[in-house]
């Protein structure tokens, strides 16, 4: 057979071809289903799974009637006996041009509200060298990113946690922001104005020791706690 037109089935109207009864969607549950059955041109199935239905190995399957390639079970899968003609993965692949999700994924969730997946790796904000500054809350370091490395730290200085993100987003429950002091001295972690930090006094800082590590997580609405 060839690959016949389309053709719009209507209940009561018309009739369907034997060719185009071949070029509706089929399912099957594994590949060694797939590999009992030979096609025909313009046929699609839909795979559930390679060794079992829903393996995340699943998708969608087209035959190829002139394919010789080798079954490698995956992309291709050839019935059996069949020197000519094999079962073919469709494959679907990802935009990765700039738009619309990449500017949210840059602007706003690198910034606080979360991880990031770029290319398969687990992203967060950065800030790799940073100073404590001031001697009070309102004069001490904002923390922009959610990992921060303190790199010069003099005494009596710090730094305070946000509550908002640069672009102007309320930060959600849950975000984590890390302050690693690499610094000299003790850096004073401040709560955002109104905070508190785990059963201290509103606005009261934490110390974070030379070669420590603070984890302070946001619980809501003006709580944090040290991980």
């Amino acid at each position: 057979m060839s690959v016949p037109s389309l053709n719009a089935a209507i209940q009561g109207q018309g009739t369907i071809s034997a060719d185009n009864l071949n070029t509706y969607i089929q399912t099957a549950q594994m590949s060694s289903e797939l590999r009992e059955f030979t096609g025909l041109p313009g046929m699609v199935v839909q795979l559930q799974g390679i060794a079992l239905p829903n393996d995340g190995l699943g998708g969608w399957f087209y035959w190829n009637p002139a394919g010789t390639e080798p079954d490698d079970n995956y992309s291709y899968i050839v019935p059996y006996g069949s020197g000519t003609g094999e079962w073919v993965r469709l494959n679907f692949p990802l935009s990765t041009s700039s738009g619309i999700f990449s500017d949210i994924i840059v602007n706003f969730l690198s910034q606080l509200q979360g991880d990031v997946i770029i290319g398969g790796i687990l992203s967060q904000s950065l800030a790799p060298s940073i100073s404590a500054t001031g001697s009070s809350q309102s004069t001490a370091f904002p923390l922009v990113a959610q990992i921060n490395i303190a790199t010069n730290v003099s005494p009596g200085t710090g730094f305070i946690l946000p509550i908002i993100t640069p672009t102007l987003d309320t930060i959600k429950s849950g975000t984590t922001i890390q302050l690693l002091n690499r610094g000299a001295s003790i850096a004073s972690l401040y709560p955002p104005i109104g905070g508190s930090i785990e059963g201290l006094s509103t606005n009261s800082p934490v110390g974070v020791a030379p070669g420590g590590t603070a984890n302070a997580v946001f619980a809501g609405p003006t709580q944090w706690w040290i991980a």
